[in-house]
């Protein structure tokens, strides 16, 4: 990053302007493999990270400690880093306990130390801690305006995961009553409340998040209801391995059809699912009698109880008293939420949310690069994922620098396809 001054006429003082070759918007795993991934393809590259945190992994690693999360769903060959082996090398060679779980994936604690190693080996600076308010694309690059002034890009990568909350309308009634009444997944803090001991939590939603916060809320003593509006879904990963390589992404990308490629991305992930481990730890709950799982259930009405908590109304008819209500309903992705997108998403095709961009997730004529469950079209359903940061990363960095990095596995076998 370099600072410039920029004289105006008539004024006296000139003001400072940062100039970098490329903007990341995001200091999370998709952010952080963007980076390696460029400073691998070119070690002389001027990367200027801004994210609301001066940290990296900020928001990564709180959730894990909000949900008190200890192991992590994705192999242990999904990481930021470049090189597939590179999370397997660094555990071994310092002897961190394994999870011991099907696919060895890896422990929280050991992905955090090994990220933190390597942001220190390719000497990435902190993020600069600002938002990323408007910007302006015109032929000599991007001039970006930020919370803590005007940064110039040659490039910019969108790696924030733009979302939006699914929050069931039933729920309006009880917002605003009670504090901790209803909270959606990604703000329930489990390390604040440390007894829970005689409290009745209602668990919205069947995936792994919701399995996560019912075993870990029944521990500290709630008596513990898990609502899913079908029955519980046994995967091993978020999506089927077969998305991961041509197995089904050579269809996928066959299909000329921009609704009906999405369309097939959705149904591959198929909604929340939890892989055998947590199914099995869900049976012994259930079998002492610490959660209760109402799998093809929904609620349809609830009302504020007289003194306090809150009624539930389920389509069976009964009525079930709930101290609290967490919400593990997930997000939908939204890139036109970020309002300073719009002037360069204005000629961008937009199915369901997911920009319509080809094969180097390039926003259209303009240097602006997305990551994350936006680059769906472009990567297929596993593009939210651990394997779709290092993939959408390898795919920019060969864009913005011209050198084709080697990717462990499937990645760059469909080069040349329709807009992907």
């Amino acid at each position: 990053m370099r600072i410039i001054p920029i004289m105006m006429p008539g004024v006296a003082n000139s003001s400072e302007v940062l100039t970098t070759d490329t903007c990341i918007a995001g200091a999370g795993p998709h952010g952080l493999a963007a980076a390696l991934h460029l400073k691998e393809a070119r070690p002389s590259a001027d990367i200027t990270v801004i994210d609301h945190s001066n940290e990296w992994l900020t928001t990564w690693n709180r959730q894990f400690k909000y949900s008190e999360i200890n192991t992590l769903r994705s192999p242990i060959v999904h990481h930021p880093s470049p090189n597939p082996y590179a999370l397997s090398d660094f555990i071994k060679t310092r002897n961190l306990p394994r999870s011991g779980l099907p696919y060895d994936p890896p422990t929280t604690e050991a992905f955090a130390a090994f990220c933190t190693e390597i942001i220190a080996e390719a000497a990435l600076a902190p993020p600069l801690a600002a938002t990323l308010e408007s910007l302006r694309s015109n032929h000599q690059g991007l001039e970006l305006e930020t919370s803590k002034g005007t940064l110039r890009a040659q490039n910019l990568i969108v790696a924030t995961n733009p979302h939006q909350r699914r929050i069931p309308q039933w729920t309006w009634s009880l917002i605003g009553h009670q504090a901790g009444l209803v909270e959606h997944a990604l703000d329930v803090n489990l390390p604040d409340l440390p007894d829970l001991n005689g409290q009745k939590i209602t668990i919205i939603g069947g995936g792994l998040t919701a399995a996560h916060l019912a075993r870990n809320a029944a521990l500290k003593g709630a008596a513990v209801k898990m609502i899913a509006r079908r029955p519980l879904q046994i995967r091993d990963f978020d999506t089927e391995p077969g998305w991961l390589g041509p197995k089904y992404l050579s269809e996928y990308f066959a299909e000329s059809d921009e609704r009906r490629r999405i369309q097939l991305a959705r149904d591959a992930r198929g909604g929340g699912s939890i892989p055998g481990w947590m199914r099995d730890h869900l049976k012994e709950a259930t079998g002492t009698g610490t959660i209760e799982i109402l799998e093809s259930m929904e609620v349809t009405s609830a009302q504020i109880a007289s003194t306090h908590g809150c009624t539930l109304e389920l389509i069976s008819g009964e009525t079930i008293y709930s101290d609290r209500v967490w919400l593990a309903t997930g997000t939908q992705s939204n890139l036109q939420s970020m309002r300073c997108l719009h002037s360069v998403l204005e000629d961008i095709p937009v199915v369901d949310g997911f920009p319509l961009v080809d094969q180097s997730l390039r926003l259209g004529p303009h240097p602006v690069f997305i990551m994350g469950r936006s680059a769906t079209y472009a990567l297929g359903p596993a593009a939210g994922n651990l394997w779709g940061a290092r993939h959408a990363a390898n795919r920019i960095a060969t864009a913005i620098t011209g050198v084709e990095l080697a990717l462990g596995g499937y990645g760059n076998s469909f080069r040349k396809h329709d807009n992907a």
